[in-house]
């Protein structure tokens, strides 16, 4: 093999490397892995949690509400689905049979805008038509984690 033709040779192997690491980032999607929980969550998780045991129930954090009611028009199906398919609620208390006992939003100062208020609105509505109790809590200890289970 001539010199010249060994480099256009390594120089093809170089062309079709790069060619193949352009196609491999191409290809990868825009995501990476986040916590499920905030760090205000978590500290109410905790905190939840140790009642939910003591009482032997179930909690199951972040559900659509897709999940939890269906849409019994079914003439407006799609209207009133679009309504509830991106929402979701923070956590939910089950039975050991996963039936569920109510929910709950861990509100803070994000709930206070119009927009917001309004969200919760619908929201409140929607778990009351689905005969689901939607309690709301924004500044939790161990005596406010209980009277949410009362």
């Amino acid at each position: 093999m001539t010199s010249s033709t060994f480099l256009l040779a390594a120089g093809a192997v170089l062309a079709a490397a790069l060619l193949l690491l352009a196609v491999l980032k191409k290809s990868r999607l825009p995501y990476e892995a986040k916590p499920l929980l905030t760090k205000r969550e978590y500290a109410f998780y905790r905190i939840l949690k140790r009642e939910a045991d003591a009482r032997q129930l179930l909690i199951c954090p972040k559900v659509g509400l897709k999940d939890l009611m269906e849409v019994t028009n079914r003439k407006n199906f799609f209207k009133y689905f679009r309504k509830i398919s991106q929402k979701h609620v923070d956590f939910v208390i089950c039975d050991k049979n996963l039936q569920v006992l109510f929910a709950i939003e861990l509100d803070d100062k994000s709930h206070d805008t119009k927009d917001a208020q309004k969200r919760d609105l619908f929201k409140d509505q929607a778990f009351k038509a689905a005969k689901i109790p939607l309690k709301r809590i924004r500044y939790f200890n161990e005596q406010a984690v209980k009277e949410l289970f009362r």
